[in-house]
């Protein structure tokens, strides 16, 4: 059995206390690993988070679902202070789309940094957004994903493990759901729960989420009827290409909370 450890994806730089890795905003790079341009419009849902807490920020992944709330991994507002939020852009600068303000930081009462269990949050906005074509909801789902669905995802994640600035495009990538059982032959038994979802690339070609993608929405039927089905929590410590899965908290599992916590 393999065992790698497992490394949650949001993106740090440096204000007091140095995490290990460190992403200059300003700076642009290469896409998702093996991602394709999104176009404007195609994922409406998506923001893009830069977080500050008292000694430091990141940069993370969200998704709107309503006009005033975006769900986002756990670990991408755990001591969370505030947020410059972008949405209805390819970019994730802010030079185009909307910018606004996270008003309120809601982390899961049981989110375990160490484990990455319960990795799920929300932010609430300071206003509420006016949907457009390029500005929308998805909707959350609530069945069981099966093994072998295709989901997409999208981000601003890094192309390679040796990359060290975000891309400068909204990318996407499609990949394939495994069985919790399936995902456990990498990381080891007992690691992933069930409210987790693993996921790798369906070809022989390594795609997967990287560094800056946490937080970011999975989605099933994206062309069609898109519904959030998981949240972009872990890679391998081994790194995005060790073709080890990338891991999601599962959505339908935590519905009932996202609701109640946000009365949607």
């Amino acid at each position: 059995m393999l065992r790698f450890g497992i490394f949650c994806l949001c993106l740090a730089s440096v204000l007091a206390l140095p995490p290990p890795k460190k992403i200059p905003y300003g700076k642009l790079g290469p896409r998702i690993i093996n991602g394709q341009n999104a176009t404007l419009g195609q994922f409406p849902w998506q923001a893009a988070l830069h977080v500050t807490s008292d000694s430091y920020s990141w940069f993370c992944g969200g998704s709107l679902i309503s006009e005033e709330w975006i769900l986002t991994a756990g670990h991408c507002v755990d001591e969370a202070k505030s947020a410059r939020i972008v949405t209805g852009s390819l970019e994730y600068t802010g030079d185009t789309g909307t910018v606004s303000s996270g008003q309120d930081f809601i982390l899961h009462e049981s989110y375990d940094a160490l484990t990455l269990e319960n990795d799920i949050g929300l932010i609430r906005l300071a206003e509420a957004l006016t949907f457009d074509d390029n500005t929308k909801a998805v909707g959350l789902s609530n069945d069981t994903l099966e093994v072998n669905t295709t989901i997409t995802i999208s981000g601003w994640g890094l192309t390679s493990d040796d990359a060290a600035v975000l891309s400068p495009d909204l990318e996407y990538v499609d990949l394939v759901a495994i069985s919790n059982s399936a995902c456990e032959e990498y990381y080891g038994k007992g690691l992933i729960v069930e409210g987790m979802v693993c996921a790798v690339s369906p070809t022989s070609e390594v795609k997967s989420s990287c560094s800056g993608d946490s937080g970011g929405g999975a989605v099933t039927n994206s062309t069609t009827n898109p519904l959030h089905v998981g949240i972009v929590s872990f890679v391998s410590s081994r790194g995005c290409e060790s073709g080890a899965p990338s891991g999601f908290t599962r959505t339908a599992n935590y519905r009932a909370w996202i609701l109640e916590k946000t009365g949607i």
